[in-house]
Order: structure tokens, then sequence, then C-alpha cells
């Protein structure tokens, strides 16, 4: 009972940060080492940061050492984001405490652990609160369950993106939270929010899909009582909108190539019953129906080489997002057909053909571990997998907090009125999201696109768990 005492009077989210410091510490920093690995994204994104591979490693391995460049290097900061000023922070610390002619994943994971853990503590006093009941604890215990995953860390020993969005998504919702539950605007709280968003935009091209949700957030901070960034408002939202046209402009013609080509062999053309009919409706000639399912990368013999001329000429550059949206529109059907994949693939958080582990004896490609996967497998295994559903999600949440504030009091509304636009901002990238993501990737790497989703439909539903432990949606409120 003495030990029970002298954890209780550990704060919840204190526990929440030290638990997650050793669940992700064992999985990221000891032998063997665990990550994802390559499915072919990584050599551009290593080339511009001076690494290379030394050595052949089997497809489904996670490689844990690469080499550093040691002269000049002409792709140098050719595509500059948030990603890779991590990266090369990462780097440096590898080049000051380890090697100057190798690099250890393991300095990028650390990076990002130090970077997560502070993610942590922020979204978790945002969702527990600083009271030690019994019901708080719980709480903890089940942000633990989410934010420990093993399907999110395992991206820290890895050059995917996804590492900085869920870390950064992490202290969007986490200062969001902090935010509204003070009683005066913390000027700090609100410039870390505001950095946090702009970084986040700047992570991939991919994150700027999430500008609706940012800018939904950013007005329900605006709208706060005493708030003295609302004469800058418009200041703020003009930068994070060319926050987002930067992040979405500012990426290589090959890679704007790949999205087209692949938006529409792995979009249109795979929903499409009889893929030769786009002539009718194009100037497309119908033998390229037969690049239906191909990636911009086929891993098998094609017939015609995605990125030569007479590709170019004859396919991608008949066609636009204006022509693709329109096409959509006047085939709902094959469209929602796309977006029930999308949503099939929502709550599936690890992304496929990638492995976990390092080559090492006794060991299987594309093997992956099953550590503090709880979260993962039950999303996985049992969330709906409709977009319809996620659209009706979205209804009932507003309908719940809408229901609350009209039976709150008047200190209550004003917290569940923040918290409104918090999960509506959330929730517009839910709903919005992976329609976007179909018009300009198709299905490719789905997994991958869908993770910012899933993380928002995660802290939706913990933020409303949290205003239900705290009596905050209709009455008795004791948050702190």
């Amino acid at each position: 009972m003495k030990k029970i005492s002298q954890v209780m009077k550990i704060r919840p989210s204190m526990i929440t940060v030290i638990l997650c410091a050793l669940i992700v510490g064992w999985l990221i920093f000891l032998k063997p080492i665990h990550g994802y690995s390559d499915n072919g994204d990584f050599q551009s994104l290593m080339a511009t940061n001076d690494l290379y591979r030394t050595h052949q490693i089997p497809a489904g391995y996670v490689s844990p050492h690469f080499g550093l460049m040691q002269y000049y290097n002409p792709l140098y900061l050719k595509q500059i984001t948030a990603q890779t000023a991590v990266i090369h922070i990462a780097v440096g610390l590898n080049r000051l405490f380890y090697s100057r002619s190798v690099f250890d994943i393991r300095f990028l994971g650390a990076v990002y652990y130090v970077l997560y853990l502070g993610g942590v503590a922020v979204l978790a006093r945002g969702l527990v609160g600083g009271e030690r009941r019994l019901r708080h604890y719980l709480m903890a215990a089940a942000v633990t369950l989410f934010v420990a995953d093993s399907s999110f860390t395992l991206y820290f020993n890895s050059f995917y993106p996804q590492a900085l969005t869920f870390i950064l998504m992490l202290y969007l919702a986490g200062f969001a939270l902090l935010i509204m539950r003070g009683k005066t605007l913390n000027k700090w709280l609100t410039a870390g929010l505001f950095l946090s968003a702009i970084l986040l935009l700047l992570v991939h091209e991919s994150t700027s899909l999430l500008i609706l949700g940012i800018l939904i957030v950013s007005i329900g901070i605006f709208r706060l009582p005493d708030c003295q960034w609302r004469h800058g408002s418009a200041v703020i939202i003009c930068l994070l909108l060319f926050t987002c046209w930067v992040s979405a402009n500012h990426i290589t013609r090959e890679a704007r190539e790949m999205n087209k080509y692949q938006a529409m062999t792995q979009g249109k053309l795979l929903a499409a019953a009889k893929p030769a009919e786009i002539a009718k409706t194009s100037h497309i000639d119908g033998q390229f129906s037969l690049m239906k399912g191909e990636s911009y990368y086929p891993t098998a013999y094609t017939a015609l080489a995605p990125d030569s001329d007479y590709t170019r000429k004859n396919f991608t550059q008949q066609y636009n997002l204006p022509w693709l949206i329109h096409d959509y529109l006047t085939h709902p059907h094959q469209f929602g057909l796309l977006l029930d994949k999308a949503a099939k693939n929502t709550m599936v958080l690890r992304p496929r053909l990638t492995g976990t582990q390092e080559k090492r004896t006794g060991s299987k490609p594309f093997q992956q571990t099953h550590y503090f996967s709880l979260f993962s497998y039950l999303a996985g295994a049992y969330y709906p997998k409709t977009y319809g559903f996620n659209c009706l999600l979205a209804v009932a949440v507003l309908i719940i907090y809408g229901s609350g504030l009209m039976r709150g009091s008047k200190k209550e509304q004003q917290l569940l009125k923040a918290h409104l636009w918090l999960v509506s901002g959330l929730l517009s990238v839910v709903v919005l999201v992976p329609p976007a993501t179909i018009m300009l990737y198709g299905t490719a790497n789905f997994v991958i696109h869908m993770l910012p989703v899933a993380v928002c439909l995660s802290l939706t539903g913990f933020i409303l768990l949290s205003d239900v432990v705290q009596h905050q949606l209709w009455g008795n409120s004791n948050a702190t």
C-alpha cells in the first residue's frame, strides 16, 4: 500500500511519459535493432542528406548502418523539409559522438525519441490534467497504449516522414488542449501550437492536406476570451496557407510525375470495371488501360516505362486534376469503392511489405514484431472499414458536443466550445483527407498516407473520453 501511495503522488501525465520512455527506449535502442525496412522510398532522402548504403541489405530487413559521404555531394539539401532538418541533426550528432564515416540509425531514433517524449508530455497533460484520482490514472494508462504503440514508434528508426508527422500531431493536439484549459491565453503555448502546425505542414507534401484541420483549430484558439493573438490572426492564417503552398509545391519533378501517374494507374483505372473506357472521356489511348494497378517504379516487366517520353506525351500529359475530379463526380460508384478501400486501410497502422528487424541468425525477411501493439491490433481488427461510417462518426461526435454545450454551465460551455473547434478540425482530416489522397496519389502507399487520419481518429476518441471521464460534457467539471 505504501508503494501504491507513493505512485499516486506522481502526476498521471508523468507516469505516461515514464512508461513511454521505457517501452519505446527498449524497442528502438537495444539490439536487435527494430524499425521499418525500406520499401523503396529511402534512396532520394538519403542522398540529399549525405547518406548511402555501405552494403546490400536483403529486402524486408532493417539496415542499422549507412555510410556518410566525405566529399562533395551534388544532391546536398536538394529538398528542404522539416524531416530533412531532423535527419541533419542526427547526422551531426553521429559525426560528433560516433563516427564520421558510418551513420548509426539509432542516432535518428534518438532525436525522434527526445521530440516524442516532449510530445507525449504535452498531450498527456492536456488530456489527463493535473488531478491524481483513480480515473485519471486509468486515463493515463489508456493514453499510453495509444502513444507507445510500436506501429507508430517503429518509424523512429527509419527514414519515413510518418515519424515526425506522428510526433508533431501529438504536440499540436496537446498544445491546443493546454491552451483551452487555461484561464488566460498562454503566449508560449500558443507559439508552440503554431510552430508545431508550420513544421507539420513542412514534413512532406502530403501533410499539406492537413491545412483545413489546422485552420479550424486555429480559429478555435482565436475565438477564446482574452486572446491577445486575435489582432494578428489574419497574418498567422496567411502564414499557414503560404507554408501549405510551399510544402505542396516544393517537390521534385520526378515526384510530381510519379504522383500524377499513380493517381491514374492506382486510382481511376483501378476502380473502373472497364478501364479501356477512359478513351471515351479523354484523349488518352485505350491501350494505357493496361497500366492498371502499376506503380511508377514497377518491380517486374512492364510494356511501357512509366518515366518514358512516350508515356508522358500520350498518357500523363493528357489529363490533369480538374479532369480527374470531374470524372470521379460523373462516376461516384468508382470513387466510393476507392473511399471504402481507404477506410479499410485507415486503422491498419503498419506499412505493408516492410520488416521490422535487422538481419540476424534465425530471422526471416518481412518479419514484424508484435511488441506492444495491442492498440493497433484492436483498431485494425475491429474498427469498421467503410468511409460512410467515418462520416457518421464525425456527425455523432459533433452532436454529442453540441448537446453538451446546451446542457453545460457558462464556464463549461466555454471549454466545450473550444473542444468543439478542436475535434471539428481533427474530424475534418478524417473526412476530407481520404478523398484528397485518392485524387492526388491514388491508392499507392495507402497505409502510410492514412496515418494522419488514424491519429486524428484516435485523438478525437481520447479527447471525447477525457471530457467524459472528467465530467466536462454534462456538468460537474473538475478540470484543472
